[in-house]
């Protein structure tokens, strides 16, 4: 006869706060499965502390029953709403702290019952003491007629340490004050404010840390002041600003994506990391503001349209990044502690005092429309001025097909090879075609680096 072997739930035996480690990783739909599994589980459920409804994927995935009958998805709706009422209900009359409430709610479930039950679950949030609150609604819809508008109570909590809001409204002019006292992270999406509000914002959260305005209508005039922890703050398309004023002791991180550049911008001089994506910013400004930042350490310039020259003179810059700058001709560097260099786009006439740059890793991606005989030859006098820096550890070189670094036999015969001190070379191409062959890839990268130790060419097929 077979032996039986009793089944042990293990999992039950575990603490409850490796139980809500657990649940953490699952979705509200599996976490809820879990609770029937036993007394345990049960229990780890019912007072698990993040809660995220996403109604967009519960109802896109249930269509049968959430969409297809109006009647009857009307009232299966309503029950599932009120399921989250009774969810948020039971922790409350715990006195349970929720550590995340997440509301996600495309604008086309957004009828006048369904606000007045997200109404409900926020005022539930913040009774349970909630440390993040996120709502996301309606995928950049610009109709405001069409979005959820955030009760001000959100803008008064002693608790709250993260607040999301995406493609919502709120109610202006804003009236009141604003009091996030523990406030850490915010992040504004697809919004439109008005200056007093941010000013509110900004003067009612002293502890802010991490500051994301994103796709945000109606500033005009941007002030940040008197943040002593702010760290990072990002900026990106707010197409109605005219002045913008940063001045923190402690903000390191700068990320600004803007297609429209205000008249008036100034960064403050602590900043550490800064990243310019998609800006229409001038050489002027540019040039004069990165003299103001004497600790600077990684510079990431992406698209900016309008740059012609740049001028990078700092002891602490150590990571330079230049990909899309399609106007860029002239690159002036001193920097003793730059250590890694990235740069695409076409050639660039580069210099260096006193061949100063010891870096450790190099990456180049060269694109032109004119790939003649004269450009192959820049190519080769702008790679040779890496060549002194006898200390790096690893350059790569990206394209498409590997036509770039194909140097024509012509310009072989008239100049020497770049690279004869570098030791480890790697070519990464990403092919939407065929790329060359092997052999003609090899060869290519023994002229430029006829010294190489270590050679790697890699092809990845888009």
């Amino acid at each position: 006869m077979e032996k039986r072997v009793k089944a042990e739930d293990y999992a039950s035996q575990l603490p409850q706060h490796l139980l809500h480690h657990i649940l953490s990783f699952l979705k509200i739909k599996q976490i809820i499965q879990t609770s029937v599994l036993s007394k345990t589980w049960y229990q780890a459920w019912n007072t698990f502390l993040i809660l995220e409804f996403n109604f967009s994927d519960i109802f896109s995935q249930n269509s049968a029953k959430y969409m297809e009958t109006e009647s009857t998805s009307d009232i299966n709706r309503q029950q599932l709403y009120d399921f989250v009422d009774q969810i948020l209900l039971t922790r409350r009359r715990q006195m349970i702290c929720l550590e995340k409430f997440t509301v996600v709610m495309h604008w086309i479930y957004l009828k006048p019952h369904t606000m007045l039950a997200i109404d409900r679950w926020i005022g539930y949030a913040l009774e349970s003491c909630v440390k993040e609150l996120n709502y996301v609604g309606g995928l950049n819809v610009r109709d405001e007629n069409l979005k959820y508008s955030v009760p001000l109570s959100v803008f008064d909590s002693n608790w709250m340490q993260v607040l999301s809001l995406c493609d919502c409204k709120l109610k202006l002019p804003f009236s009141g004050k604003v009091k996030l006292s523990c406030l850490k992270r915010i992040t504004l999406r697809t919004v439109r404010v008005d200056d007093n509000f941010m000013r509110e914002l900004l003067a009612g959260s002293p502890m802010l840390e991490d500051v994301s305005l994103i796709n945000v209508f109606g500033v005009k005039e941007l002030n940040v002041f008197d943040l002593v922890k702010l760290g990072k703050i990002a900026i990106e398309l707010l197409s109605d600003l005219e002045k913008l004023t940063i001045n923190a002791p402690k903000l390191e991180t700068i990320t600004l994506t803007m297609y429209k550049w205000p008249f008036s911008v100034n960064l403050g001089d602590s900043c550490k990391n800064l990243s310019l994506c998609d800006t229409p910013v001038s050489d002027k400004w540019l040039n004069a503001q990165l003299k103001r930042l004497p600790h600077l350490e990684n510079l990431t310039l992406y698209f900016c349209p309008k740059l012609k020259r740049i001028e990078i003179s700092n002891p602490f810059v150590s990571k330079l990044l230049i990909h899309g700058c399609d106007k860029l001709s002239i690159v002036q560097i001193d920097a003793p502690c730059l250590r890694h260099f990235t740069y695409e786009g076409d050639i660039v006439s580069l210099s260096s005092p006193k061949n100063r740059l010891t870096l450790s890793e190099v990456s180049f991606y060269f694109k032109s429309n004119n790939m003649d005989i004269t450009w192959y030859i820049r190519l080769i006098e702008l790679l040779a001025k890496f060549n002194t820096s006898f200390n790096v550890l690893k350059y790569v070189l990206k394209s498409h097909t590997g036509k770039w670094v194909v140097i024509p036999e012509e310009v072989r015969q008239r100049v020497a090879s770049p690279l004869c001190n570098v030791k480890e070379v790697n070519l990464k191409i990403w092919s939407q075609k065929k790329a060359l062959p092997m052999s003609q890839l090899e060869d290519a990268m023994s002229w430029i680096a006829p010294h190489h130790e270590s050679l790697s060419i890699s092809i990845h097929r888009n």
